[in-house]
């Protein structure tokens, strides 16, 4: 229930006036997001390579309803394109495609997409499109699809085991070659569309994380979960594959002490970076993963009065 409580706070229009002006909500939304400009992102990136973990920076939002907005979101990810790579880091980020306009037009997002493609490309860079809600995975993995097709490995996808689906759709894009991060998901969906308990979503990330492990491209498992993580590493043990050879990747602000333990360990960490004003919407979708006490503050001080 809480889960969906704050997915549904999270695009309320009362939302962001709020978050800016309740006292404190900023300081726990700082734990979680890099600032509000590139500069921040860009500032987080540099700390986090000193010590030793890749990132990957996300200028937040989604769902935009103009298309200035849209066209907004491929600026400002081939911005950060550029500027990671100006400042000598890995030019690495994840985009949304509501964000670039999925949900106005289909030919806009995808003319969009090509941009900030052709941006990566240019600067051997890599682009990671986030999955979004079930009602988008179709339209997602088409437009994956047609992206891989030209731009080879400079773009990777990222599959939730959650779905129902994911199973078949694990399959086709570990025998196409496709760059792949798995999660266990994170939307508040309908039960048709995805596990609901958490022993079936726990059993059906173990299964996709062996299959992506021991036949995947560059395979990347995204998790905060130990056990599931010792999981990982015991498959790619058990399969001769070397540590350095796929990636353990994480939120920015989680579990930090467990990420350089893994990178001491000699494993590839990958740390999620976001950035942008969007920071209050983006900090509310990832609840799960904050500390719970934190979580109902943040419901409690938000919730509308009857």
């Amino acid at each position: 229930m809480l889960r969906q409580q704050l997915s549904s706070f999270a695009r309320q229009p009362w939302l962001r006036k709020a978050a800016m002006s309740t006292p404190g909500v900023r300081d726990l939304a700082w734990r979680f997001v890099a600032g509000e400009s590139l500069d921040a992102g860009v500032a987080a990136a540099r700390a986090l390579a000193a010590r030793g973990i890749g990132v990957t920076l996300h200028h937040v939002g989604t769902h935009v309803r103009r298309d200035a907005a849209a066209r907004a979101g491929a600026d400002a990810a081939i911005a950060a394109l550029r500027r990671l790579h100006a400042e000598r880091l890995e030019p690495n980020v994840s985009v949304k495609l509501t964000q670039l306009g999925l949900d106005l037009d289909l030919e806009l997002c995808r003319v969009l997409l090509r941009r900030v493609l052709d941006a990566a490309r240019e600067l051997q860079g890599f682009v990671r499109l986030d999955m979004e809600e079930s009602a988008y995975t179709s339209r997602i993995l088409a437009l994956y699809d047609e992206a891989r097709r030209v731009h080879g490995d400079a773009v990777g996808i990222v599959l939730q085991s959650y779905l129902r689906r994911n199973q078949a759709d694990l399959e086709t894009l570990v025998a196409a070659g496709a760059r792949i991060r798995l999660v266990k998901g994170g939307y508040w969906e309908p039960a048709e569309a995805v596990y609901r308990k958490k022993a079936e979503i726990d059993a059906a990330f173990e299964r996709d994380l062996e299959v992506l492990l021991r036949r995947g491209h560059r395979p990347a498992v995204a998790t905060h979960d130990p056990g599931a993580i010792q999981r990982a590493r015991r498959v790619a043990a058990e399969a001769g594959i070397p540590q350095g050879s796929f990636e353990l990747q994480m939120l920015y602000g989680v579990r930090e002490e467990l990420q350089d333990e893994l990178v001491r360990d000699g494993h590839a960490v990958r740390s999620y970076v976001p950035y942008g004003d969007q920071w209050y919407e983006y900090v509310l979708g990832c609840a799960r993963r904050m500390p719970g006490g934190a979580v109902r503050r943040l419901v409690e001080r938000f919730r509308p009065a009857a």
